[in-house]
């Protein structure tokens, strides 16, 4: 806050309309993660670079095809899945995590790691 007093007017405002933008789109990011099976899609995709077909992304999450089917489809509304259907018989679907869901991946890790140390240090 330290740093407000030093800006002008038209600066300060500026910066809090960007400070309240940011939080809105965390608060968007929150909710789409805390959906059911939200993080264990991401988890179980970013284990492997691959592209991955639904099927396998159903078993490995554990989880029914609907469940699964709505989080890939939110995924890729937001930017952090790529679909791409081949022209097969029978057609074949492949999943894979953009450029913007690999590098979301630190912040889950270090997410996951407060959670483990914070329930280490309860012990």
């Amino acid at each position: 806050m330290l740093l407000v007093r030093y800006m002008s007017q038209e600066q300060s405002q500026r910066m809090q309309s960007m400070c309240e933008s940011a939080k809105a789109h965390v608060d968007d990011l929150l909710v789409l993660l805390s959906k059911s099976k939200m993080l264990s899609t991401l988890y179980v995709m970013n284990c492997d670079p691959d592209p991955m077909r639904f099927s396998e992304i159903k078993k490995r999450v554990d989880s029914s095809s609907t469940t699964v089917a709505r989080r890939l489809g939110e995924l890729e509304d937001h930017g952090l899945v790529t679909r791409t259907a081949y022209a097969t018989v029978p057609a074949t679907v492949e999943y894979a995590l953009t450029k913007d869901a690999i590098a979301l991946q630190p912040s889950l890790e270090s997410m996951f790691e407060w959670v483990l140390n914070r329930a280490d240090s309860s012990l």
